[in-house]
C-alpha cells in the first residue's frame, strides 16, 4: 500500500512538474498575451486614428507633425494581429496602449526602432517593441 501511494505522489509531482515545465515554456515564447517585448506594427493616422496614406506622415515629418494645419502620428502597437487600410479607424481597444510618436521627432523614431527620418509604410512590423530591433520593409524619401 506504501508503494502503491508513493507512486502515486509521484505521478502527482511529475504531472505538476511538466505542467510548470510547459507554462514557462509557453510564456518565454510569448504565447497568451502581448508584451513590451512582442513585435508591434506602425500605422500613420490623423488625430481620429483613422489610418491615412503613409505620404501624410512623411509630409508631417517635414513640417513639425502637421498637414494643412492638422496632426498626424505614427501610431506603435499591438493591433491583435488585424491589418488596416487607409481610411479604417483602430478600434480603441487597440488605441489605448498604443505609443504615438510626432512624425518629425526623430530621436522618438530611432528609441522606437524605426528610422530617424524618411518614409515608412502602414504596417511595418517592429521586433522587439518600443526600443529594441529594427523596422522592415521601409523605404527611404
Amino acid at each position: 500500500m506504501s508503494t502503491s501511494r508513493s507512486n502515486r505522489v509521484k505521478a502527482v509531482i511529475s504531472t505538476v512538474t511538466l505542467t510548470g515545465a510547459a507554462m514557462g515554456w509557453l510564456t518565454a515564447c510569448g504565447a497568451g498575451g502581448e508584451d513590451e517585448n512582442e513585435a508591434r506594427e506602425v500605422y500613420c493616422v490623423d488625430e481620429q486614428d483613422r489610418v491615412v496614406d503613409d505620404d501624410q506622415c512623411e509630409e508631417a515629418e517635414r513640417n513639425g507633425g502637421f498637414v494643412g494645419g492638422l496632426p498626424f502620428f505614427f501610431l506603435l502597437g499591438g493591433f491583435g494581429g488585424n491589418r488596416y487600410g487607409v481610411g479604417q479607424t483602430i478600434p480603441r481597444q487597440y488605441t489605448g496602449a498604443a505609443t504615438r510618436l510626432n512624425p518629425s521627432d526623430s530621436s522618438a523614431r530611432s528609441r522606437a526602432g524605426m528610422p530617424s527620418t524618411g518614409k515608412v509604410a502602414s504596417g511595418t512590423r517592429i521586433s522587439g517593441g518600443i526600443g529594441k530591433g529594427s523596422v522592415g520593409g521601409s523605404s527611404g524619401s
